[in-house]
């Protein structure tokens, strides 16, 4: 890790408290996340849907989180 890619509020804590604030704000292992290729690439949606039935965006952790 580089220095740059740290926050400055984070700089001289410690390396585990820095990965796991960095892993909360992503949806990754989360059970409604669906991994297919598709023409060779690799495609990542999330399968869970809002109120209005609408998909949510893949990438930001909900408040529908679960773990795998």
């Amino acid at each position: 890790m580089m220095d740059n890619d740290i926050p400055s509020n984070m700089i001289f804590r410690d390396p585990l408290r820095i990965l796991l604030a960095r892993e909360a704000k992503t949806c990754k292992g989360c059970t409604h996340q669906y991994r297919d290729r598709i023409f060779n690439q690799d495609i990542v949606v999330c399968t869970k849907t809002d109120v209005n039935g609408k998909r949510r965006h893949h990438g930001r952790r909900c408040k529908d989180y679960n773990e795998v």
